[in-house]
């Protein structure tokens, strides 16, 4: 227990703050790209995905600037690759969180015969319900907004602490 709670330590920090204000840029960059994607009629489930790696891409110019810039040591690719795979985590996560999120929507909007109406079709296999989410997500309006803030929320925690040990760690060359 005593080893967890030493690891999130850096949560509670100046630095987790600074994360969490470049987050919130790439909060703006995220909604904004996915809200022009979306009006030049890109599925929602691509523009969010290119939402994501748009933001990602912003995120980290402005980290390594100045969130983590006293920890920019080493070869700026490798902690831009190291970033982007970070990111792809918490991308896929804020991704599968949106897209559930997007499901819940439509139980809370429509009730709960529209996710049944929803998903019908070839039968009940879990490739048909990734298949039919990614190719034609339900419409659920405005509420691609909230359940995209809900996918970025989940992810954070992750990308910070991970950013923190991984990307821009302390102490050795990064080469």
């Amino acid at each position: 227990m005593r080893r967890l709670l030493d690891s999130l330590r850096p949560i509670f920090t100046v630095r987790f703050l600074k994360f969490c204000v470049v987050g919130a840029s790439g909060v703006l960059v995220n909604l904004g790209a996915l809200w022009l994607l979306t009006q030049a009629d890109v599925r929602a489930s691509y523009a969010s995905a290119w939402a994501i790696e748009i933001s990602i891409l912003s995120n980290f110019a402005i980290n390594e600037r100045w969130t983590f810039a006293d920890r920019s040591q080493g070869s700026l690719l490798g902690r831009a690759v190291r970033f982007q795979l970070v990111s792809l985590v918490g991308g896929i996560l804020q991704w599968l969180v949106f897209l559930a999120s997007i499901v819940a929507l439509l139980r809370l909007m429509h009730g709960p015969g529209a996710i049944e109406q929803y998903f019908a079709g070839e039968g009940p296999s879990f490739q048909h319900y990734v298949q039919r989410l990614v190719r034609e997500p339900p419409d659920v309006g405005a509420g691609v907004y909230p359940a995209q803030l809900v996918g970025i929320a989940a992810a954070t925690g992750w990308n910070f602490l991970a950013n923190f040990y991984w990307t821009w760690r302390r102490g050795e060359a990064q080469g």
